[in-house]
């Protein structure tokens, strides 16, 4: 790669992590800004894997009751220690369905997620919560997932 063509790409993928940074600070302000009455939020849980790239599967449960988990990557960039991911949520619970687009700053094994629910349950509330990297079984055999949870609608600290 010629030297010109090397620093327009840096370029793209410092601007890339700048709007991703940005967008993260905004929703932690937005969850700054709310107010008691949005209440204590329900608690999600959810354990994952990819299938096909950007695209994952999985298993929830908790407030949702228990179903199925689907999800796209549609964005992520890596810096020197820490991944900057944002995807869409898909939860179908036996008792609530809703997905939120979510933003998870990851590094190491762990991740914490920022996020709005865009559709169904809850829709409009904010989210927050982690994943962390395990190994788990599934489709007949074992592989890296990531086991978490989204608060839906708790402010952060209330």
């Amino acid at each position: 790669m010629r030297p010109i063509q090397k620093e327009a790409m840096g370029s793209i993928v410092r601007r890339r992590l700048l709007v991703s940074i940005a967008t993260v600070a905004l929703l932690l302000v937005s969850l700054g800004a709310g107010t008691a009455s949005a209440g204590g939020g329900q608690h999600a849980t959810f354990t994952k894997w990819v299938t096909t790239w950007p695209d994952m599967a999985g298993v929830v449960g908790g407030s949702v009751g228990d179903g199925q988990f689907a999800g796209t990557v549609i964005d992520s960039v890596s810096g020197p220690t820490t991944t900057l991911i944002t995807a869409i949520y898909h939860f179908e619970g036996s008792r609530h369905d809703f997905t939120a687009r979510i933003h998870a700053e990851w590094t190491g094994l762990h991740a914490t997620i920022t996020g709005v629910v865009t559709d169904g349950w809850g829709s409009g509330k904010l989210v927050t919560g982690i994943f962390d990297q395990v190994t788990c079984e599934h489709d007949g055999g074992s592989s890296v997932c990531w086991t978490g949870y989204l608060d839906i609608g708790r402010i952060p600290g209330g």
